[in-house]
């Protein structure tokens, strides 16, 4: 993977270990373009479309929770691994909220350096 940020990395490990195939076309990943939205981000790449493409009835692979450092007390963020035609192209970032309902803008931060103290699987929804 090249030129991801830490967390982007470890996201991406996160949910490619659940899948050989994706774990394959991820170790191929390179970024083409990062949006910061500000309240979050996209990041796009390009994989090896050589190797066969990931099998998903769905669009969208949700990914971890991460709890993150310097963007308030409680502060966790989500992440959706996008797919196009079975092969992955962006990594969407986004906010929840810190424990008093805040968010932070990131368009003032370096998204280089959001650091993060742990990665938990996304609940399961009811």
């Amino acid at each position: 993977m090249t030129g991801f940020t830490s967390l982007e990395i470890a996201v991406l490990a996160a949910i490619g270990s659940s899948q050989n195939v994706l774990h394959a076309l991820l170790d191929t990943a390179n970024v083409t373009e990062r949006e910061n939205t500000g309240h979050g981000f996209y990041t796009s790449f390009s994989v090896d479309r050589r190797l066969p493409p990931v099998q998903m009835p769905h669009r969208q692979i949700d990914g971890p929770i991460a709890h993150m450092n310097n963007m308030g007390d409680g502060m966790i963020m989500g992440f959706i691994l996008w797919l196009d035609d079975g092969y992955p192209d962006c990594l969407e970032g986004f906010q929840y909220s810190d424990n008093q309902g805040n968010t932070v803008d990131l368009e003032t931060r370096d998204l280089t350096t959001l650091n993060f103290t742990r990665l938990e699987p996304l609940p399961p929804s009811p």
